[in-house]
């Protein structure tokens, strides 16, 4: 998700029969299981959902029925899943070969809970929970929510649904924790009129013949429930095809000729992914979808291959865009189709590793940006403005670590703030840079590709990248940076010894409102370029010193501005010295 510090709020926020659906065809690879948080019952899990949706737009309302493939994994009396704002009409629990059990249903508002209660035990084994309900359409972008906007014919009204993180319990009574991956089939029944869109294409489609069409839509891979996605409205699609993927806009009708710049991007962005990740870009379409208005928290949400855009960060029109906006549209594009990957492929196991989805995309977004962009220059045009933000809420006693525990939903909404977006951003380009480009990307590839259709933590991305850069000490930096909050601070001084420039870094820590406070300890990767260009790498463990040829020209420390590290001090020396420029900049990787 793309989230926004600042922009107004513009966002006018205000479906149908159902029909037998077929299994998933093929299951998804199997990925290893992750010991994850989890505020539900391990004992039950949900493999496939069979999900129909009948939306009533006009009465902010929906029908819907699922029915859900799941392992009891020992012996339970009980079933417990999420689910906010639902009604239940009819629940049965069936096995192959037996009678279905009728359970007796008790809701928990304050916990977002269905718990469902049967007269005896369950023994373990494999059933199909069945749940008729209705459920509500929001005005607020949570849920399936309802979008009103103006148009030469009159207001129309949309409908789209944002899950991240913890509300897709509002759409289907599910497990709707990140780490609970299955498989979605899903079937919408809505005006004949109205284009309907969620994650897959379209498997077949039948006219009810009463203005109604039923849409049925391919299953999906393995996948977090914070990933699905609908959207019903009079829309428009245009496309084009790469490399075996249909790359598509879909805009309100008489907008979709602004797409042309988005879906030009998506596909040089696909590309670019497609070979550094090593993993080809798994489903067969990859949508995005344009919304009328804005919102003051987020611009882009990324669900898989349905990506959801507000139209100021994914249309252009020529006659009022700019290139600021062209700017935007293309690293939102490269945000939210990073996270295909990084995030939707391989999913955090819990809130606790959000900045793995966020801080990594945030980062991808400004490497593929200043590669594919060279004539925008970022890199300049950045250093103008991001030196403060995350830096001064990291300074203060109340910033958090990039992994911070997380132990309920509501903190989980918490978490989307700088530090786990900017510094994450600015933690793994200074990582980065220390091992070098190969090895990261080497560390990367093989982490995609052990952990894919699964989930993860921060120490599986870290145990890849020990093993593409040995005898680093890499787990040691990057736990310093990542499980501690705080800016470290380098403080510097040179002299001229024997016609040498000796250079002496000592570790402390930046803080604002703590001037007696005791540093903290970091191992930081530091560069220092002499007067003869040539540059040496240095790991400050408290303290360094090395030695630079020759006594003339400055020294550049932090070279490069990778370091996260607050801005270089100089230290005054009785000897003669070499003059100390404070190449070191907060967190330059972010946007």
């Amino acid at each position: 998700m793309r989230r926004l510090l600042t922009t107004a709020i513009a966002l006018a926020l205000a479906g149908s029969a159902t029909a037998a659906l077929a299994r998933p065809a093929a299951p998804a690879p199997a990925a290893a299981q992750v010991d994850a948080t989890t505020q539900l019952p391990r004992d039950v899990r949900p493999t496939n959902y069979d999900v129909e949706i009948v939306p009533h737009a006009e009465k902010l309302a929906f029908d819907g029925k699922v029915r859900i493939d799941l392992d009891v994994l020992k012996p339970t009396r009980s079933i417990t899943l999420n689910a906010v704002d639902m009604a239940f009409s009819r629940v049965r629990l069936g096995r192959a070969q037996g009678q279905d059990l009728v359970p007796r249903v008790a809701m928990d508002t304050a916990a977002q809970t269905a718990t469902f209660t049967f007269d005896r035990a369950l023994a373990p084994g494999r059933y199909l929970l069945s749940i008729d309900y209705s459920g509500k359409i929001g005005t607020q972008a949570n849920g399936l929510f309802a979008l009103d906007y103006p148009t030469a014919s009159g207001n129309k009204r949309a409908l789209y649904t944002q899950f991240e993180n913890s509300d897709a319990r509002r759409f289907i009574p599910s497990w709707d924790e990140p780490s609970l991956k299955a498989t979605f089939h899903l079937a919408v029944t809505a005006p004949a009129g109205q284009r309907v869109v969620s994650n897959m294409p379209a498997e077949r489609t039948h006219d009810l013949g009463d203005g109604r069409r039923l849409t049925v839509f391919a299953p999906t891979p393995k996948m977090s429930t914070y990933l699905l996605f609908l959207a019903v409205g009079d829309f428009d699609r245009t496309t084009l095809s790469d490399n075996g993927v249909e790359i598509g806009v879909i805009a309100q009708k008489g907008k979709v000729d602004q797409a042309r710049f988005a879906l030009e991007s998506s596909r040089d962005v696909l590309r670019e992914y497609d070979d550094y990740f090593g993993v080809k870009y798994p489903l067969p379409k990859l949508d995005n979808i344009a919304a009328p208005g804005r919102s003051q928290f987020f611009s882009a949400m990324e669900n898989w291959g349905a990506i959801f855009t507000f139209e100021s960060s994914l249309l252009f029109d020529p006659a009022t865009s700019n290139l600021s906006d062209k700017q935007r549209i293309f690293t939102t594009a490269a945000h939210e189709i990073a996270h295909q990957w990084f995030g939707d492929l391989v999913t955090m196991a819990w809130w606790d590793d959000l900045w793995l989805n966020e801080g990594f995309a945030t980062w991808m977004e400004g490497r593929t940006t200043r590669k594919l962009h060279p004539e925008w220059d970022v890199d300049n045009v950045d250093a103008a403005f991001t030196s403060r933000g995350p830096m001064g809420l990291d300074a203060y006693a109340t910033t958090h670590p990039i992994v911070q525990h997380i132990a309920t939903v509501e903190q989980a909404s918490q978490a989307f703030d700088g530090i786990t977006y900017r510094k994450g951003a600015a933690v793994i380009s200074m990582l980065e840079d220390y091992i070098g480009e190969d090895a990261w990307r080497a560390g990367v590839r093989s982490y995609i590709a052990k952990h894919a259709y699964g989930n993860a933590v921060t120490d599986d991305l870290w145990k890849e990248m020990e093993i593409a850069a040995p005898g680093r000490q890499f787990t040691q930096v990057a736990h310093d940076f990542t499980l501690q909050p705080g800016v470290p601070l380098i403080k510097a001084r040179s002299a001229c010894v024997n016609g040498e420039t000796v250079v002496e870094l000592e570790q402390g820590e930046y803080t604002v409102d703590r001037p007696g406070k005791i540093p903290l300890r970091w191992h930081v990767p530091v560069s220092v370029r002499g007067g003869d260009g040539q540059v040496q790498r240095v790991l400050v463990d408290g303290q360094a010193r090395l030695t630079l040829p020759g006594c003339a020209g400055p020294v550049l420390v932090n070279a490069g501005q990778r370091a996260t590290s607050a801005p270089c001090t100089r230290r005054p020396s009785s000897r003669p010295s070499a003059p100390i420029l404070p190449g070191c900049r907060w967190w330059t990787r972010w946007a």
